[in-house]
């Protein structure tokens, strides 16, 4: 069914982890320019969050937003806080890194929930002073699921500093069919295509407002430093390199024409209802 004239499918598509590495940073601005990111969440705890700035803090075809940083995952790529390290000491390894097993490691030691704010207040000042217009938050590897007491304060440090909360836009789009989720017949637990599920997602998708995120990336250098014993390197490159084609494919292309979809900004999405 031919729905482009109806806008049928407004979709929220973010490009996540900007300023974790060069290469992500440029991955990202590919899928700005040629493909249909329209939201770009950054790590201003990040490595390269100052070569981010330069590439993409000028543009005003996207919403950007602070991807609130409390962990630091990888084995061989490690990062702190923005704000000064002894007024947060309870987010912090000995070396003075943020923990490696957060946000699973907050659940046997909660960090003060008042060092936590701090920080995010500090991660916000870094990026508008590197000139980004901030519009929303979100929060990396949603960290609140193990750390259930920052709830109401985000929310409300949302509102006071005029950001958009993702928890209040993150409709999801439903499953895809297996036959159709970007693996072949049979091959139960095989990684998928995402680009091919997206399709077979939308296709699926009732007329309403939903959300689409990934980590665009490419196989480089510092791209392949990221990883750790429980997720590899080279699974992190195939993963990454999957999402940014998930943004960039012709086949997305052709199916967010041919059945209506409308790539959205945070600043142009409609809150979910309660």
């Amino acid at each position: 069914m031919n729905r482009a004239s109806r806008n049928a499918i407004r979709l929220i598509t973010r490009a996540d982890d900007a300023g974790s590495a060069r290469t992500a940073d440029r991955a990202i601005l590919e899928t700005i320019e040629r493909g249909i990111v329209r939201n770009v969440s950054l790590m201003a705890v990040g490595p390269t969050i100052g070569h981010a700035a330069e590439l993409l803090a000028g543009r005003k075809d996207v919403c950007f937003g602070v991807h609130a940083t409390l962990n630091a995952e990888w084995s061989g790529v490690r990062w702190g806080p923005a704000a000064p390290p002894e007024q947060v000491p309870s987010l912090l390894e000995p070396g003075g890194a943020f923990f490696t097993r957060a946000p699973r490691a907050f659940l046997e030691r909660p960090p003060a929930i008042a060092e936590v704010m701090a920080e995010l207040q500090a991660q916000l000042d870094r990026l508008r002073g590197l000139g980004f217009a901030i519009g929303y938050a979100d929060t990396h590897m949603v960290f609140e699921w193990a750390l259930p007491a920052v709830a109401e304060p985000f929310d409300r440090w949302c509102e006071r500093e005029g950001l958009r909360n993702y928890r209040r836009y993150s409709r999801p789009l439903p499953e895809a069919d297996p036959a159709g989720d970007g693996r072949a017949p049979g091959e139960g637990a095989e990684p998928r295509d995402p680009a091919a599920g997206l399709i077979a997602r939308l296709e699926r998708a009732a007329p309403g407002q939903y959300l689409v995120v990934g980590h665009p990336g490419c196989d480089e250098p510092d791209m392949r430093r990221l990883g750790s014993p429980d997720y590899p390197s080279a699974r992190v490159v195939a993963d990454r390199i999957g999402e940014r084609l998930l943004f960039t494919r012709p086949d997305v292309l052709d199916c967010c024409e041919r059945i209506g979809v409308t790539p959205i900004r945070y600043d142009e999405a409609e809150p979910l209802e309660a």
